[in-house]
């Protein structure tokens, strides 16, 4: 028990490929400093799609394996 936080780090650490760009990231949360949300959630829903929409779409092809 006393090896989960460092495999919890490891995992966390190897799969750098999913996360956005430091200036997407930056820039969201910039535009998002400036609005003023009403619910809990907005804010993280706000940012959400903001990174989403300013990430770029993957360039390599995917592998199209039929999967029965």
């Amino acid at each position: 028990m006393k090896f989960a936080p460092i495999i919890g780090c490891a995992l966390m650490i190897a799969t750098p490929a999913v996360a956005a760009p430091q200036w997407v990231e930056d820039l969201c949360w910039s535009k998002a400093a400036r609005i003023a949300f009403m619910g809990r959630g907005d804010r993280e829903h706000f940012i959400a799609n903001c990174i989403a929409d300013h990430t770029p779409p993957p360039t390599t092809k995917r592998n199209k394996k039929r999967r029965y």
